[in-house]
């Protein structure tokens, strides 16, 4: 079978972390036996065509370097926090993203697309006349909650042969907002790279007790209650440091709030780190925390990379972290945007070693059973064949 990945957000280079969980599964696809060519857009330092995986790529350039700003920004969902030139390349983008799709069907002759992200992908896709598959991660159901992007998202939905998800909870949400397509949806975990963070385990862990958040350094993450926090437990006494491994919008507004609260060296800043790098990260940690706010995650797969490795993790009830973070089981659930409950969430984590060890080992084996590379990859190809049989039956 032949597959077209269409998705704005996948690995630049080897390492990246960008849309890792897209490429694992084009590449598992791929050892199934099947062909995978993938459309994405350029971006700096990325090369315009290579394969990976045995997965071919191919990348939309839609500008020079220095405008190549939409794709792996968060851009798409909101242009005008991303940078200022964001407004004004996203036509570029969507078209050259369109045209590079269209020119791919023609040549590259697929069975099924599968888009990622119902917008831009699930819309390119839309219009090919190829039968496609829709999977949504979080943010593009976000954009279900305003009329015109629901609207918009209902044209889409309704044409697509499947409409899979990364969790339950975008499930029943992709439910409320389009109950015309609920019958099309499914969840389908993403693979995961198990072996990989599994090695995260035989890291030392940091003294004094790290606590670790890798990821965008964005509002919704909830990192200033992250911070709050950890200057709670120290002014109590409690022995304990926190690690940043991210960038982004909020990044000095949060440097800001460490220095505020008089945290010094007890924090420490490091831009993203390469996928093969952060399994150390995460085995380094003694526990992960991942505090968002709102419905502001499609799952929180951070969180299940970090058990693998051996942190034990802290949540929110946001979106679909409890699907990862099961309250007192896997980890726990502290109340959004409390500090004071978060606080008192990590010292138990931190100062109760059975508690630890056996969060960990439940939450291991929850996300091997889940997120199995080859199991999810079979699952998913199946969707591509009941598709594809609808579509040339039509």
């Amino acid at each position: 079978m032949r597959i077209l990945t269409i998705t704005h957000n996948y690995p630049r280079w080897d390492g990246d972390r960008a849309g890792a969980f897209v490429a694992r599964l084009a590449a598992e696809i791929v050892a199934l036996g099947h062909e995978v060519r993938v459309v994405a857009p350029h971006a700096p330092g990325a090369a315009e065509g290579e394969t990976q995986h045995g997965v071919e790529i191919v990348r939309a350039r839609y500008g020079p370097d220095m405008l190549e700003r939409v794709g792996y920004t968060g851009a798409l969902r909101e242009p005008m926090r991303a940078t200022l030139l964001a407004p004004l390349m996203l036509p570029p983008f969507l078209g050259r993203l369109w045209a590079v799709a269209a020119r791919e069907v023609r040549t590259f002759r697929p069975d099924v697309v599968h888009a990622h992200w119902w917008m831009p992908g699930g819309w390119i896709a839309s219009r090919l006349g190829v039968p496609y598959v829709v999977t949504c991660h979080g943010t593009d159901v976000r954009l279900l909650e305003k009329p015109f992007w629901r609207a918009l998202a209902a044209s889409v939905m309704e044409r697509a042969g499947a409409i899979t998800t990364a969790s339950e909870f975008l499930a029943r949400d992709i439910a409320r907002f389009l109950p015309a397509v609920a019958d099309k949806i499914s969840v389908t975990s993403m693979p995961m790279d198990i072996e990989l963070f599994a090695r995260g385990a035989s890291a030392q862990k940091a003294s004094p007790p790290r606590v670790l958040y890798a990821g965008n350094l964005i509002a919704s993450k909830g990192v200033d209650v992250l911070i709050e926090a950890i200057a709670i437990l120290r002014n109590r006494g409690v022995s304990c440091a926190l690690r940043i491994v991210g960038a982004g919008p909020e990044e000095a507004r949060l440097r800001a709030l460490a220095d505020a609260r008089a945290l010094g060296a007890a924090v420490t800043w490091s831009s993203f780190v390469s996928q093969h790098a952060l399994p150390a990260e995460f085995g380094a940690a003694t526990v992960t925390a991942l505090v968002s706010r709102g419905q502001a995650e499609g799952l929180g797969l951070v969180l299940a990379e970090a058990l693998l490795a051996g942190s034990a993790v802290v949540g929110t009830a946001a979106g679909g972290i409890p699907e990862v973070v099961v309250d007192e089981r896997t980890g726990l659930v502290a109340k959004d945007g409390d500090a004071a409950d978060l606080a008192r969430q990590i010292e138990r984590l931190l100062t109760d070693a059975a508690l630890r060890e056996r969060t960990i080992a439940n939450g291991r084996e929850r996300i091997r059973a889940q997120h199995a590379p080859v199991a999810a990859a079979e699952r998913v190809v199946r969707i591509y064949d009941t598709v594809a049989k609808q579509g040339s039956s039509a």
